[in-house]
């Protein structure tokens, strides 16, 4: 199917046909504000262009949406759908959830002043059956048009939003769809605002009409988010084939050129790791919004971001990092799917176990394949990696959560953290990317570097994109490329909370764990034995531990860590601490007044709760292991060399 990115213009062609709607049914008993409202909704929402396509055999299965975007400037859209019916009664379904983010999003939500005519506009009746279903009793009409409006003020990759500026509009929140006829084309054609010369998707431009696009089936119409409005685009080729990158708002402080050309390393990287492209066009949707996220789909990739990021050093590669993660999506996820998600159920949630190699293990690759492409170096990496396994290592939620559960528990604890979840659960994301990093290096080390995980993907790919795989899959895969039975590796690392041993994954890329301050330095012989105390100034006095009450925040306590001395003295989040020995502390002055106390000490905490002040006494502790920062050895040999070579690519000049 051919792909088109953009288009402009107002796009009114000379097959327009002007929908008009009686009144003459209307109750007129009814009460006032009851038959303001509906006037209201019919003149807002129906009295549109509505434009149906050329050909008669796509005309008659297809549904026909007009997103009319006149009244982005309040965040409100109007869409219109037409389509031929048959029988008694039609049902209409939204969509709950978005693909790529497991959380029921409830978007009916956004939805207010559905109205339904048939094809002589004629209202029919309408009954809501469930939070997200309509049935229209069409009694034998032949056709029928809906309107209906949608507040968009939710900045995200997976909402809505419409402005003054631009509109950024993703399928699941916005398109009411007739169930049984998903597997229909649906054809969208935008209404933008005056000023509003253009529009992008990866959806094919519909009979070449300029702003009308068409979806071979509801999952592509789903798949595809469309943006408008004011655009810049950044076309490359790479692999043969075309990508855009487009700008989205204020681009003033971004080189789109020169981010279109790290974005072409990163497109090559990826195609040389999977040896196969799915595609034959492809979009970076880049919103510059003063937001962050990402979603992955099929022929594009929404990506949020701020205007001040492409200047910034660390957020330019955290930009690039988030569009490498997206795009390695396009194979691992949007293809390659666990059998759970071959096909979407997009009105209840869908229970797997193997999000953590669905984004755990694309997180790690995300890195890998931005060392590979020569955009970051191989310390940068490092950062990055130990960035991950700081975060799984000091997290409580880790002795209580297992990697396969994480996956599995999606739907009610990732997206919906509180103060306590870093106690009580675990990111697949995170220790998703930290067991791959683990389990590359296990299969390296098992085939004598002559296979990695590289050649689990790969193969994981060829066998199993046409139906999914399950999670036997993928283990059997890897212990056939490791030749070694993997079983007892999967039950540590992913099935249980134990602990992680990273130790035959450091020696044989001859790395090492330090804090953070001695990473910046290069590694001296036996310096695990021999810490180097002299980085940035530091000397011994300055190295003493850090007091630790085990809280965080102060007025007011944000989240209390497991097995802490807050914990054992029965601090709460939400308390204010006032106080400490009878002395007024303060964020600025906390760190400082600490050190006045030994490790062992007690000490007495002023507290409001609710409005009652209260003391607690509490016993210092010493500050958890920070060490969790990865650097090369001082000497590694030449073989731990190779292998580091080979896993990261070279050292790059």
């Amino acid at each position: 199917m051919q792909h088109h990115s953009l288009a402009s213009g107002t796009g009114v062609s000379d097959k327009q046909i002007k929908m008009s709607f009686s009144l003459r049914a209307f109750d007129m008993a009814a009460p006032f504000t009851r038959r303001f409202a509906y006037l209201l909704t019919v003149l807002i929402g129906l009295l549109v262009v509505f434009e149906f396509p050329a050909d008669a055999n796509e005309t008659e299965r297809a549904l026909n949406y007009v997103v009319d975007l006149s009244d982005a400037k309040n965040h409100y859209v109007t869409v219109t759908m037409s389509t031929p019916v048959s029988g008694e009664r039609t049902t209409l379904m939204m969509a709950v959830w978005t693909p790529g983010s497991y959380l029921v999003r409830e978007y009916a939500r956004h939805l207010d002043s559905l109205v339904v005519v048939d094809e002589n506009n004629q209202p029919l009746d309408v009954e809501k059956t469930r939070k997200n279903r309509w049935q229209v009793n069409t009694n034998g009409a032949s056709g029928l048009r809906l309107s209906y409006r949608l507040y968009c003020n939710e900045m995200s990759v997976r909402t809505n939003w419409a402005g003054a500026e631009f509109a950024v509009l993703n399928g699941a929140p916005t398109f009411l769809t007739i169930p049984d006829r998903r597997d229909q084309p649906h054809i969208v054609e935008l209404k933008l605002p005056r000023g509003w010369q253009r529009s992008a998707t990866s959806l094919a431009q519909f009979e070449k009409r300029s702003q009308v696009y068409r979806a071979a089936r509801f999952d592509e119409l789903v798949d595809s988010p469309i943006v408008a409005g004011k655009l810049t685009v950044f076309p490359f080729d790479a692999g043969g084939v075309t990508h855009q990158l487009v700008n989205i708002g204020d681009g003033d402080y971004w080189d789109g050129t020169s981010a279109a050309v790290d974005l072409k390393r990163i497109v090559e990287a990826h195609q040389a790791f999977w040896g196969v492209t799915p595609y034959n066009r492809y979009l970076f949707l880049n919103a510059i919004c003063e937001t962050r996220g990402g979603l992955e789909h099929d022929f594009s990739t929404l990506i949020m971001t701020s205007r001040w990021s492409f200047r910034d050093k660390k957020k330019y590669r955290d930009w690039l990092s988030l569009a490498s993660h997206e795009f390695f999506h396009t194979w691992n996820v949007r293809r390659l799917r666990p059998k759970a998600l071959h096909e979407y159920d997009y009105e209840n949630e869908v229970y797997t176990s193997s999000l953590w190699i669905a984004e755990g293990v694309t997180s790690y690759y995300q890195d890998v394949l931005l060392s590979r492409a020569g955009l970051i170096d191989q310390k940068e990496y490092l950062r990055r990696l130990s960035e991950s396994i700081r975060s799984v290592q000091q997290n409580a939620g880790r002795m209580k959560q297992s990697l396969s559960s994480s996956s599995f528990d999606t739907w009610i604890k990732f997206y919906r953290p509180d103060e306590n979840a870093l106690n009580t659960r675990i990111s697949y994301y995170r220790k998703g990317c930290v067991a791959a990093f683990l389990l590359d290096a296990k299969i390296r080390k098992l085939s004598g570097g002559h296979e990695s995980l590289d050649d689990v993907m790969r193969r994981l790919y060829r066998d199993h994109v046409q139906a999914g795989y399950a999670p036997d899959d993928f283990r059997r895969i890897c212990s056939e490329v490791a030749t070694t039975n993997l079983s007892d590796w999967f039950g540590a690392v992913v099935d249980s909370t134990d602990e992680l041993n990273y130790a035959e994954t450091l020696a044989l890329y001859g790395l090492e764990f330090c804090s953070e301050t001695d990473a910046r330095q290069p590694a001296k012989p036996n310096s695990d034995s021999t810490p180097d105390t002299s980085a940035d100034g530091d000397n011994a006095e300055n190295k003493t531990p850090k007091r630790w009450l085990g809280f965080d925040g102060l007025s007011p306590v944000s989240r209390v860590h497991a097995n802490s001395p807050a914990t054992e003295a029965g601090i709460h989040t939400d308390d204010e601490v006032l106080a400490i020995d009878g002395f007024r502390v303060t964020k600025e002055t906390l760190e400082e007044r600490l050190q006045q106390f030994d490790i062992g000490d007690s000490v007495q905490l002023l507290i409001s709760r609710r409005g009652k002040i209260i003391t607690k006494e509490l016993k210092l502790a010493e500050q958890p292991k920070q060490d969790w920062s990865l650097r090369v050895m001082a000497t590694p040999s030449d073989q731990q060399q190779t292998h580091l070579k080979n896993w990261l690519g070279p050292v790059a000049n």
